[in-house]
């Protein structure tokens, strides 16, 4: 069985048994085994799965090898509606943004969603920071500290 195979089922299991069994740590190991090949097999059963599938995912994936990272998050800005999980995993790639397309389009996903939806701004600025895109989205909201945003 594959692994993507293995942490769908093991994403999927009801909550009490997933959280009663400590499956979070399993669920770590199976997303470290993940590949670029299966990115679309991933990006395809996301939109398909709940929200706490999702989320499960996103927690446990603090050793997502970094192309596939990079490739899942390019997938997901991908989805019309707005997926769960690109802010999540944004704070897992390094702290020092580069002039990729990929940085391009999570600030361009970041500056949308800030105008979108309020609620989210401290999530938005801290994942932002997290990845060190925090200045070039300041720059522009048209901010030249966080302050002024309120946060």
């Amino acid at each position: 069985m594959s692994a993507l195979h293995e942490l769908d089922e093991l994403l999927g299991l009801d909550g009490d048994e997933y959280d009663r069994l400590d499956l979070f740590q399993e669920a770590d190991e199976l997303i470290e085994q993940l590949r670029t090949a299966d990115v679309p097999a991933l990006l395809a059963l996301w939109p398909q799965r709940s929200l706490c599938w999702q989320q499960r995912f996103t927690q446990a994936s603090s050793n997502i090898d970094g192309a596939v990272l990079h490739a899942l998050l390019a997938g997901l800005l991908q989805i019309q509606e707005r997926p769960h999980g690109v802010f999540e995993l944004m704070s897992r790639l390094p702290p020092v943004a580069d002039h990729s397309p990929l940085s391009d389009a999570l600030l361009d996903y970041a500056e949308q969603a800030w105008h979108a939806d309020p609620g989210r701004q401290r999530q938005i600025q801290i994942s932002c920071w997290s990845c060190g895109l925090s200045g070039r989205l300041l720059k522009r909201l048209g901010l030249s500290a966080w302050k002024e945003a309120g946060l």
